[in-house]
């Protein structure tokens, strides 16, 4: 679960999600135990995959939940956003695999 929810994340996940700042922790918490992670992905997944942990340095660990990417270092939240539309199909495809319900990652 994650420790903390940065005042950053708080502020993009109220906004780009349009949740209460009361269910912040939850929706945080819920990414990370339920999100896809990357060695959950295949092929031009796990290259976004690549793409946001070279890009976001500080990032340890990258889920995606809900149509959102989740950005986490050492379990504390720092930023979110949406998973771009082309990655969608491979998102998709890597939950059927992971065998979890399809809505709470796109």
């Amino acid at each position: 679960m994650p420790r903390n929810v940065t005042v950053h994340a708080s502020k993009r996940v109220r906004k780009r999600i349009g949740i209460p700042k009361k269910a912040v922790q939850k929706n945080a918490d819920m990414a990370l135990i339920k999100g896809l992670s990357h060695k959950e992905s295949t092929g031009r997944l796990r290259k976004y995959f690549d793409y946001l942990y070279l890009s976001h340095r500080k990032g340890t660990d990258i889920k995606m939940y809900g149509g959102y990417v989740y950005i986490f270092t050492h379990k504390d939240l720092l930023t979110v956003f949406p998973i771009p539309n082309h990655h969608t199909d491979a998102v998709l495809k890597a939950v059927k695999r992971k065998g979890t319900d399809a809505n709470s990652c796109v």
